[in-house]
């Protein structure tokens, strides 16, 4: 506490007052000295307190591990053959287990091959053979003709009017799997009829949708439907149970001696090929084949690779459509328009280029054969049956791996398991993730074993007890290792050890007193392991110590009577040891805890202080302003009196020096 000085105070006097009223502050700023050292020591013992607290709560921790008996099952994985299969598990929580493990066959990918061809570049996709050199001049028709072609879904056929309530015949079929009677809603609003086709669609290969009312089905390879049709189905079907493929012919007539590029204008200009918005459907352009040869190619305006944009057309050596070409896998399907011409190499690109890839692979490969070499190859990026490749031309293709051998197939314990993929199977042994490496030879399997590893556990004890003594050692004062490395120098903590705020507090040495009482607690499990002690505890001098070798053994002799000690049994009402320990640690952290009551009534007696020395320093303040204020009145005074006395004796030395004239 500071009041400020006079420093010009006494000068009029010529007395030290300023230094005489700063004695005078000193000996009343002892008392609140006191108080602030007070204060000090107070925080001292907070931060005391709140550290032991914290180590309460270490302890605590290691405690609580050990009352769950999901740590007493930390799980690891053993193999007798690592070449055949690795593993790993996907958590802890199990017993120990054994499995017998044989693997026949490794999952496979779905694979295809081309027939082989001299070069990479040889044509897989026809061109058209036309003999004009010409596209301006050569005459392509030689009569009035009529040129037709197709666009659209090809086999895929809709009702030509919407669906009707009503049921079907007994005799409803399609491709010759029967569907029988199903009752039907008006537009088939509640799915009946999809749902029925859709039910068997594995048998007949067709699939059903029905958009505003009208009934489609599509063929998984393109081919033609076949539907039965009568009586009630008749009816069901629009009332005419009339059909209509969904392809549109487009018919183009053509004059005699036209040429190409004028046969392109009457195919482009067609009113025939366009959609019902008058949108163009096909789009014609002339093509210079691999003799310098021209012909016209067909492609779809929308740019293709979609199920309903195939063109088919034929009897004309002058023109050539791209083809439709369809990879499907599962569900799942996807279309490439392949230009005339293509080559082997070339399709392949196409494959491997496109946005739409549902997981397969292109590749040409090199046989080593010196005439032919060259094939393509289509493979599944998945294994397993799931992943099976289907197509829609692609004609020459031959299957190398298919149906039958592409699942992982192994047995576990004498039962037989079928998977898609050689990795991740964890489905079958609780708790283990394995991957199939290789194949077993013939009789021999592997041996798996789940296994418990106790490591943690002994961890969990070796930790609790160095806890307990880390805690010990700082509340006698004997620990420099808590310190604050960045604030407090180990020498610095020594010096502080004949000042440790800890030191001869009772509530200090109950905390420690119940620490060893607990640690030595005995209690009743029913098994050999009744305390601490007989996992090698022991306190010497008041240190707990644990002699690791000791508690190796007894976790290999028992590990049973191990977790029976710590682990709560509430069929039997017994409660185990770390639950104790817990439970008595959560107690002493708590706000009613020791430590924390001795936390809050030293902060109560600081709140207390700090309300006393402002107070003092607020009184000590206005007394030394008052007393500076008297001081300066008496030195102004003096000075006045100091002054009428220098006059006075000026007169008088006056007086005697005119008398002596």
């Amino acid at each position: 506490m500071a009041t400020g000085s006079i420093t010009s105070l006494g000068i009029g006097s010529g007395l030290d007052l300023q230094d005489i009223l700063d004695q005078l502050k000193a000996v009343d700023e002892t008392r609140i000295t006191i108080k602030e050292n007070k204060k000090i020591e107070l925080q001292n013992k907070v931060d005391a307190y709140n550290t032991v607290n914290a180590k309460l709560f270490a302890i605590k921790s290691d405690a609580l591990n050990l009352s769950l008996g999901s740590n007493f099952l930390s799980n690891s994985v053993s193999l007798t053959d690592e070449n055949i299969i690795s593993a790993t598990t996907i958590g802890d929580g199990y017993e120990e287990a054994s499995y017998d493990l044989e693997v026949t066959q490794k999952a496979q990918r779905n694979s295809w091959q081309s027939t082989a061809v001299e070069n990479k570049t040889d044509i897989m996709f026809d061109e058209a053979v036309s003999g004009i050199a010409d596209h301006d001049t050569t005459a392509a028709t030689t009569q009035v003709e009529t040129l037709s072609f197709t666009y659209g879904t090809r086999g895929e056929v809709s009702t030509d009017n919407s669906i009707l309530a009503g049921d079907t015949d007994a005799t409803f079929a399609i491709n010759g799997i029967n569907i029988g009677v199903v009752t039907v809603l008006d537009d088939d609003s509640d799915d009946a009829l999809v749902d029925a086709i859709n039910d068997k669609t594995d048998e007949h290969g067709v699939t059903a949708s029905v958009t505003d009312g009208i009934l489609t089905l599509t063929p998984s390879d393109q081919s033609d439907v076949t539907v039965t049709i009568n009586g009630g189905t008749t009816t069901v079907f629009g009332g005419t149970g009339a059909m209509s493929n969904t392809e549109q012919q487009i018919d183009v007539s053509l004059a005699s001696g036209l040429t190409l590029s004028q046969i392109i204008d009457e195919i482009n200009d067609s009113a025939n090929n366009q959609d019902g918005d008058g949108n163009q459907l096909v789009t014609a352009s002339f093509t210079l084949d691999a003799n310098d040869e021209y012909y016209i190619r067909l492609t779809a305006t929308s740019g293709g690779d979609s199920e309903d944009s195939e063109i088919t057309v034929a009897g004309f050596d002058w023109v050539a459509a791209d083809t439709t070409v369809a990879i499907a896998q599962g569900d799942d399907t996807m279309y490439l328009s392949v230009p005339p011409g293509t080559t082997y190499e070339g399709i392949a690109n196409l494959i491997n280029d496109s946005d739409d890839n549902l997981g397969v692979t292109a590749a040409i490969i090199d046989n080593g054969n010196p005439t032919n070499p060259y094939q393509l190859t289509l493979t599944a990026d998945d294994t397993g049956e799931d992943a099976i490749l289907t197509f829609t031309n692609l004609d020459d293709l031959t299957e190398v791996t298919g149906t039958g051998d592409l699942n992982a197939e192994f047995t576990v314990n004498g039962i037989s398991y079928q998977r898609q993929s050689n990795t991740n199977i964890d489905d079958v042994i609780t708790g283990v993730t394995f991957d199939i490496k290789n194949k077993n030879t013939v009789g021999e399997s592997t041996t798996l074993n789940v296994e418990v590893n106790l490591g943690s556990i002994k961890d969990n004890i070796i930790s609790m007890v160095e806890g307990v003594n880390d805690l010990l050692s700082y509340i006698r004062g004997t620990d420099t290792a808590t310190k604050d490395s960045d604030s407090e120098t180990e020498t610095e903590t020594e010096d502080d050890e004949s000042s440790n705020p800890l030191e001869a507090s009772s509530s200090a040495n109950r905390i420690v007193y119940n620490l060893q009482s607990l640690f030595t607690s005995i209690i009743d499990v029913g098994s050999d392991y009744t305390s601490l002690t007989d996992l090698g505890l022991s306190i010497t001098s008041g240190i707990i110590s644990i002699d690791e070798t000791a508690l190796d053994e007894a976790i290999d002799a028992d590990p049973d009577a191990l977790k029976a000690l710590f682990i709560s049994d509430s069929d039997q009402e017994i409660k185990g040891l770390a639950d104790i320990i817990n439970d008595a640690l959560t107690n002493m952290v708590s706000n009613s805890g020791i430590a924390s009551t001795e936390i809050d009534q030293a902060k109560t007696q600081i709140t207390r202080l700090d309300e006393d020395i402002e107070n003092q320093s607020a009184r000590l303040t206005k007394r030394y302003q008052t007393m500076a204020a008297d001081f300066a009145r008496l030195d102004s005074y003096i000075n006045q009196l100091n002054a009428e006395s220098n006059a006075l004796t000026s007169m008088i030395n006056s007086f005697s020096e005119a008398s002596k004239k």
